[in-house]
């Protein structure tokens, strides 16, 4: 039952996807990612050094870049290729990072021949840059098939590490949590569901209380207790997603996709969304490109 309600519990908002190709002598500085990442390694050779740790990555291998940590890169080969896919938790459950810490997946996983991962990869790719209607169901079903590889990468269980000490604190912490969780109620995942397909939406909490057929104190209570979050909290931070959604994948003026996504000061805008991602939105868009 707690396996089931981590499970449920788990929102992913995609961000951005492209395939890139760079010569010999690419480097990427050490920067801080906002965001996680997935890439799959098309062809030739890198070094990765992911928050101090190098990592020699190859044709043929998916590397997992946790939100929050520290990343440069630098090619080995003529010539590298991979997919670089960014998504968001729109969920926190209160560990630094959810994938790593609760599922342990691995940095570096070898696909070992297994052609599947590679079309998953491919389907976000050509499902974002299509014009095909349904293309967000596209690209937000192949990417959770390409978490869920990785999880089974690592054993498919949010179970603790071999290495972690039954009285450590962080086994205490992930214990407490579990306890913590509720059971799954309904009306919240449907509410938190068409929250994550209507972001931009004007919420109020007369209408989120009518969606979810609740009084304000049980919204209130519940909301918070299925998402760690407030439903004000939750949709500011869902808009912050889209804001940088767009701001990668379009010209459009910051100030322009903030009234966009439901901001009506620029300046509040940007404080929140330094809060959020560690870069202001120029730094941001700059950095991307």
């Amino acid at each position: 039952m707690e396996q089931n309600q981590l499970y449920t519990a788990m929102r992913f908002y995609f961000l951005y996807v492209d395939r890139y190709v760079f010569g010999a002598g690419w480097v990427f500085p050490d920067s801080h990612l906002p965001y996680a990442m997935v890439r799959y390694i098309l062809r030739g050779s890198a070094e990765f050094v992911v928050d101090g740790r190098s990592f020699l990555v190859h044709e043929g291998q998916v590397v997992y870049l946790p939100d929050g940590c520290r990343l440069s890169c630098h090619t080995m080969d003529q010539t590298f290729e991979f997919y670089s896919i960014r998504f968001k938790s729109a969920t926190q459950l209160g560990a630094e990072d959810l994938l790593r810490d609760h599922f342990h997946i691995r940095l570096v996983n070898d696909c070992a021949g297994d052609a599947s991962i590679l079309s998953y990869f491919d389907q976000v790719y050509r499902s974002a840059t299509s014009q095909n209607p349904g293309k967000a169901f596209r690209v937000r079903g192949n990417l959770e098939l390409i978490i869920a590889w990785l999880v089974e990468q690592a054993g498919g269980q949010p179970a603790r590490s071999s290495t972690v000490r039954e009285d450590t604190p962080f086994t205490l912490r992930y214990d407490l949590h579990l306890n913590r969780l509720p059971q799954q109620d309904p009306r919240i995942g449907a509410l938190v569901d068409y929250i994550v397909d209507h972001p931009t939406e004007q919420f109020t909490t007369e209408s989120l209380c009518r969606t979810a057929n609740l009084s304000p104190s049980s919204l209130r209570r519940l909301f918070k207790r299925y998402t760690g979050k407030s439903p004000g909290a939750f949709i500011q931070d869902l808009r912050l997603m889209v804001a940088a959604r767009r701001l990668l994948v379009t010209d459009a003026r910051i100030s322009d996709i903030a009234y966009e996504v439901g901001f009506e000061d620029p300046n509040y805008f940007s404080r929140m969304f330094r809060r959020n991602f560690g870069a202001s939105p120029q730094e941001y868009r700059r950095n991307a490109q």
